[in-house]
C-alpha cells in the first residue's frame, strides 16, 4: 500500500489554516442540537483516550459511509509528526482526490493556496485560547473541561474557496460516525485483527450495521474517482466586444491573468469565504491593469474573460499575448481570443501576478488583525 504513496509528513500545511479572521458581520452559527454535540464530544474522547497518533499516521486512512445518505468520509489520523493532534476526513472523492494528490506530491504545499483548496470535516486538539466564543459555549453548555496544551477539541468544516466554520448538524452528526468508525478501526489493530486499511486502487470502507455504531461491516472499495469537471466556457458579450475594437486600442506586449485566494476571509453571508482576486498585469514591467474581488460562485474562465476586457476598456490597450497558468482556462478563453484579434498561451509561473501576490500577502501578514475569540 505505501509504496504509491510518499512517506513525508504536511501536518502542518494539510491541517492547519492561517487566515485573518475578523469579526462577523453577517455570518450565522449553524443550529446543532444539544445531544448532536453531546455525542460527538464523546465520540472526541475516546478518540483522543486511545491515542491513535501512536499506531496510525497520515497514510492510514479510515474511510466511512453513512447508509443512510451513501455519503463517504475518508479519516486520517494526525498526530505523528508530534505537532498536530486530530482527525481530518475528507468528503467524497473531491476531498479523498485531494488528500491523494497532496500525499502523493502532485501538490506543492509551497506553490498552492491549501487553506482554500480543501473539502473535509476537522478535529484538532489544541489549547484552550485557540478555541473561539461559539465553542466554548458549547463546551459550557455541556459541563465539560479540558486540561492539557492539546486536550481542547475544535471542530471545523472546510469546502474550497471558503473559511473554516462550524459544524452543521449533519456535518457533526457525520463526523462522529467517522470517528466511531476510526476507534473501532483502531482497536482492531491494537488486538491484530487489521494491519491496513488502505492499498493500491483500494481503501477499506466501515459501515454501521443496523443503525448501531457497535457493530461495522468493512469492505475494500476502489477509490473513489474524481469526475473531471467540464470547461465553463465564459459568456461573451459581443457588443461589448465590438465596443471595444470600435475605440482601436493601442497594441501592446503581453499580459497575464489569473485568480487566486488569499488568506482572508470576507463576513458577508452567512458562512465567510476567502478573498478571491482576479487580477490582469503587464507581464514585462509588472503594471496592474486589474485587482478586483469576487464572489465565490462565478467560474474562474468568467472572471478572467470580464477581468480582461475591463482591463482594455480601461486603459486602452490591447494585449498581442494573455498568459495563464491553466490549460482549460486558456482553452475556454480562446473564444474570446479569437474575438478580440489575440493569443492566449499557458505559462506555468506569471512572474507578474505572483509579484502582486507575494506583495499582498506581505501586507496582510503585516497589517492583519487579529482573530476573534
Amino acid at each position: 500500500m505505501r509504496e504509491s504513496f510518499r512517506k513525508e509528513r504536511h501536518e502542518e500545511s494539510i491541517h492547519c489554516t492561517s487566515v485573518q479572521r475578523i469579526e462577523s458581520v453577517k455570518t450565522t452559527t449553524p443550529a446543532v442540537p444539544i445531544d448532536v454535540w453531546k455525542n460527538l464530544y464523546s465520540a472526541a474522547a475516546k478518540f483522543s483516550s486511545l491515542r491513535p497518533w501512536e499506531k496510525l499516521d497520515d497514510l492510514d486512512l479510515i474511510a466511512v459511509r453513512d447508509s443512510s445518505t451513501g455519503e463517504a468520509g475518508y479519516g486520517a489520523v494526525m498526530g505523528s509528526g508530534g505537532t498536530l493532534f486530530g482527525f481530518c476526513s475528507y468528503r467524497g472523492a473531491e476531498g479523498f482526490d485531494f488528500y491523494r494528490r497532496l500525499i502523493n506530491g502532485e501538490i506543492d504545499p509551497e506553490a498552492e493556496e491549501l487553506f482554500a483548496m480543501q473539502n473535509c470535516l476537522k478535529l484538532e486538539f489544541g489549547p484552550r485560547s485557540a478555541l473561539w466564543a461559539e465553542d466554548h459555549a458549547v463546551i459550557r453548555q455541556l459541563g465539560l473541561s479540558f486540561k492539557g496544551k492539546h486536550a481542547w477539541p475544535e471542530f471545523r468544516s472546510f469546502l474550497p474557496g471558503y473559511a473554516p466554520w462550524f459544524f452543521t448538524e449533519v456535518e457533526a452528526r457525520l463526523f462522529t460516525l467517522a470517528l466511531d468508525a476510526a476507534c473501532h478501526h483502531l482497536e482492531k489493530v491494537k488486538k491484530g485483527e487489521t494491519e491496513e486499511s488502505l492499498r493500491d486502487n483500494e481503501c477499506l470502507v466501515y459501515s454501521v450495521v443496523g443503525g448501531s455504531s457497535a457493530q461495522y461491516n468493512a469492505r475494500w472499495e476502489p477509490w473513489p474517482i474524481l469526475a473531471p469537471a467540464p470547461i465553463a466556457v465564459p459568456i461573451l458579450n459581443l457588443a461589448r466586444i465590438n465596443a471595444i475594437l470600435a475605440k482601436k486600442p493601442k497594441a501592446d506586449s503581453p499580459w497575464e491573468a489569473d485568480v487566486f485566494y488569499l488568506p482572508s476571509t470576507i463576513h458577508d453571508r452567512e458562512r465567510p469565504y476567502f478573498m478571491r482576486l482576479v487580477v490582469v498585469c503587464q507581464q514585462s514591467s509588472g503594471f496592474v491593469f486589474m485587482a478586483e474581488p469576487s464572489l465565490p460562485e462565478p467560474s474562474v474562465p468568467q472572471l478572467l474573460a470580464d477581468a480582461i476586457c475591463s482591463s482594455i476598456e480601461r486603459h486602452g490597450f490591447l494585449p498581442e499575448t494573455i498568459f495563464m497558468k491553466r490549460r482549460e482556462e486558456a482553452a475556454a478563453l480562446a473564444p474570446l481570443a479569437r474575438a478580440l484579434g489575440i493569443t492566449t498561451r499557458v505559462k506555468k509561473k506569471l512572474d507578474a501576478v505572483q509579484m502582486l501576490k507575494e506583495d499582498m500577502m506581505e501586507r496582510l501578514a503585516y497589517g492583519g488583525g487579529r482573530g476573534r475569540r
